[in-house]
């Protein structure tokens, strides 16, 4: 009697110390973003089916006045709280930590100081780098159907704010690391949310003969993908895998694995790992940065074009490149 008291006391610490984990996702955006939330969702998704947790996405629906109780709502319930994309949140996330100190914070996208926050920065100038690279080797390819002869390639952002920055530098660097002679023209829609400013701003920048242009514009963006198929000029996606949204137009996307993260984060939790004011960072060595490489990129892109981003790649990942970064 008194064996069988102490296997179910050890039985009920057990379940205690090893409960379900709660895990909330606090989207600055919402689920079908195309973006940073569907990514976040991927990945807890993933966890849930490999891990004891409940999760909840909590969608602001890029609603800047839904954001402070949104977190509060996922604070009061939720033991760990992923902050999507964080710079989204840096006033709200403040003062919310501090209000629940035992509750562990993801800052997703950036790093912050906060005692109890987890930050996930990710190398983006890395995969800008690697789309520069693609797009300066594809520029000089008459033989495809819509390159011109001017080596011309260009890059647009949504808001103009460090992180757009850095994608632009890494974009930048890549072209000149293939060929010193192409010319980029980068221009700024001013904003994350408007796909028709993207598609004007794209316009812009093929009407000045950039044959292939970049995005990282977030939701405006998708408008410089639509316009690379209205006006004929290749495009390279941003943060999720976007080929299929244009076929043919779309040569490659430039991934930023938030999902990959995510999951990897919740592990970290779940094994009791996680450190609070820790830094995890994800680039191209870690699987965290890369280029989608479908079927719509093969269809597309030259073989010889493909086995060199690839040995570019490998170079990233074994430091015999560096990419400067907007971000000191």
């Amino acid at each position: 009697m008194k064996r069988t008291f102490v296997v179910i006391t050890l039985l009920m610490l057990t379940a205690l110390t090893f409960g379900t984990l709660k895990v909330a996702i606090v989207a600055g955006d919402a689920i079908g973003d195309r973006g940073f939330t569907d990514m976040a969702y991927i990945g807890i998704k993933n966890a849930a089916k490999v891990f004891d947790i409940k999760y909840k996405i909590f969608e602001c629906h890029v609603d800047s006045s839904k954001y402070y109780d949104a977190l509060k709502a996922a604070a009061k319930r939720y033991d760990l709280i992923f902050v999507d994309p964080g710079y989204f949140f840096d006033k709200e996330l403040k003062e919310i930590s501090r209000e629940y100190p035992k509750k562990t914070f993801v800052y997703i996208d950036g790093v912050s100081n906060l005692p109890n926050v987890v930050s996930v920065p990710f190398k983006q100038n890395e995969g800008a780098f690697l789309a520069g690279c693609l797009a300066a080797m594809l520029t000089d390819k008459t033989a495809l159907r819509m390159i011109n002869e001017e080596l011309i390639v260009g890059f647009v952002g949504g808001f103009d704010m460090p992180v757009i920055r850095d994608y632009q530098l890494g974009f930048e660097q890549g072209v000149k690391y293939v060929n010193p002679s192409v010319k980029v023209i980068a221009r700024y829609a001013g904003t994350h949310y408007d796909p028709s400013l993207g598609k004007e701003t794209a316009y812009s920048v093929f009407k000045e003969g950039a044959d292939v242009i970049f995005q990282a514009a977030g939701p405006t963006g998708l408008g410089v993908l639509e316009a690379a198929k209205d006006y004929k000029f290749y495009a390279i996606g941003v943060d999720t895998d976007q080929g299929y949204l244009q076929p043919g137009y779309i040569v490659s996307s430039m991934l930023k694995r938030v999902d990959v993260a995510v999951f990897n984060i919740v592990k970290l939790a779940i094994e009791g790992k996680l450190q609070k004011g820790s830094i995890h960072v994800y680039g191209v060595a870690n699987g965290g940065i890369g280029l989608a490489y479908n079927q719509q990129m093969l269809d597309i892109v030259p073989a010889s074009v493909y086995l060199k981003i690839k040995e570019i790649e490998n170079k990233l990942k074994n430091r015999e490149i560096v990419v400067d970064t907007y971000l000191k």
